[in-house]
């Protein structure tokens, strides 16, 4: 056998390159593959490769590189190679690109630039969001520091307030004849006089910051000018005084009470009735009766004992029934209370329950000339208990007179006759 047919494989990739018109060199170029292993397997000096994988790996890239079938050109390696070549004890450094010379521990290509300067955008980008997001969200903070507590027994009728707030906050006064503001400066301090009158004077700060526009925390402090509407503490520790209602407020509904006290002082909330209020609604029977409405006086709330926060002000929510009522805060320690009236008035409207007690009963329920769903016109047991509400007028028929209890507009009408009794009334205001 010649060297010529011993070669084939060698001889169709010469040949087939020639075709192309390229050089090794610029094969080399192309594929990256050395020329001394492109020379080896053009001249079959496969000795000179580096083991049977690269090999035809070459073949491969080297055979798409001139247009030939790979497969083919693997097949002829085998056929020349004589038998599977196993991997040889690595003699030769594993072929490599030509361009890897450089050591490629520390790579920085423009992509890699733009990457990396985009990552760190978009991580300052969320950094400003979060920062943005705490600071629109938090309360602004609202600091007094004269003075410190409430002050008693003030001979002047002007004084000083100072703090600290949000830089360029505009602090304005509550609670007195004449309500000053000022704007904090650019680190947030503040001073702003006020004029005083002989008595208790309440003064209440709150803060409003302009860059979120929301409002602090209302802080207050109690300044007794001679004598006060204002109870000490044990051992002269400061004045528990009452804020919220003033003096002979009407409210309806719910009393907000409010007041302040030192920092951390508990104290007593009571209410004594002192007058009961005049019927609000009317009540006419089937029959086109007057029913009298018996005047009963309402039963007060239990005493409630709150605690002055840190900035020493105290509030509670209070439900009362209408009419006139004294509302007293009493220190721990036995100190006289003290007191605030105020006058409830019964809520616009009809509003009110009706309970079933003691048997069963039917009713029939029109608020402002409509059924009540799910009630009116059905027998209901003992126990029910409805929620009436309505602008101008309530109808109620009830089965069995005697275990039906109303309480309208906070007044207990109580049973609306004798059991079994069928009766009919229509509320309206007054």
């Amino acid at each position: 056998m010649t060297d010529q047919e011993l070669h084939k494989l060698g001889e169709v990739l010469r040949t087939a390159r020639e075709a192309k018109g390229v050089d090794l060199a610029r094969v080399e170029r192309d594929t990256k593959i050395r020329s001394r292993y492109l020379t080896a397997l053009e001249t079959g000096d496969y000795a000179e490769l580096p083991g049977a994988v690269y090999t035809k790996g070459f073949l491969r890239n080297y055979g798409a590189y001139l247009g030939l079938d790979p497969e083919y050109l693997v097949d002829l390696y085998r056929l020349e190679s004589a038998a599977p070549i196993t991997e040889r004890p690595t003699v030769h450094a594993p072929p490599r690109p030509i361009t890897s010379r450089r050591s490629r521990t520390l790579v920085v290509t423009p992509g890699a630039i733009v990457a990396a300067l985009l990552t760190a955008g978009v991580a300052v980008f969320i950094i400003y969001l979060v920062a943005e997001f705490v600071t629109f969200a938090r309360t602004p903070d609202l600091v007094i520091t004269d003075p410190a507590t409430n002050v008693g027994a003030y001979d002047r009728l002007e004084f000083t307030i100072v703090g600290t707030t949000e830089p360029n906050s505009r602090v304005t006064i509550e609670g007195l004849r004449e309500n000053p503001s000022v704007t904090a400066d650019a680190s947030g301090n503040f001073s702003i006089v006020v004029a005083l009158v002989p008595g208790s004077n309440v003064i209440t700060l709150v803060a409003n910051d302009p860059l979120t526009g929301r409002f602090s925390n209302r802080v207050s402090r109690t300044i007794i000018v001679g004598e006060g509407e204002a109870s000490p503490t044990p051992g002269g520790g400061g004045v528990v005084t009452i804020t919220s209602p003033a003096e002979g407020a009407t409210v309806r509904g719910a009393v907000e009470f409010a007041g302040t006290a030192p920092a951390g002082a508990r104290v007593m909330l009571a209410a004594t009735l002192v007058d009961v209020a005049e019927p609000s609604i009317r009540v006419v029977s089937l029959t086109g009766d007057e029913v009298r409405i018996p005047r009963r006086d309402p039963v007060p709330p239990e005493p409630t004992r709150l605690r002055a926060d840190d900035s020493g002000a105290f509030e509670a929510t209070i439900a009362l029934a209408p009419g006139t009522w004294d509302l007293s805060i009493t220190p721990d320690g036995g100190v006289e209370p003290v007191v605030r009236r105020v006058v409830v008035a019964p809520q616009g409207g009809l509003h009110g329950t009706l309970r079933v007690r003691g048997g069963p009963s039917y009713l029939e329920l029109d608020e402002d000339g409509d059924p009540k769903r799910g009630v009116s016109g059905r027998n209901v047991p003992a126990g029910t208990r409805v929620t009436l509400e309505a602008s101008q007028s309530l109808r109620i028929r009830v089965g069995n007179a005697g275990a039906v209890e109303l309480v309208i507009n906070g007044i207990d009408l109580g049973a609306m006759g004798d059991p079994g009794d069928v009766v009919e009334w229509r509320i309206t205001r007054r």
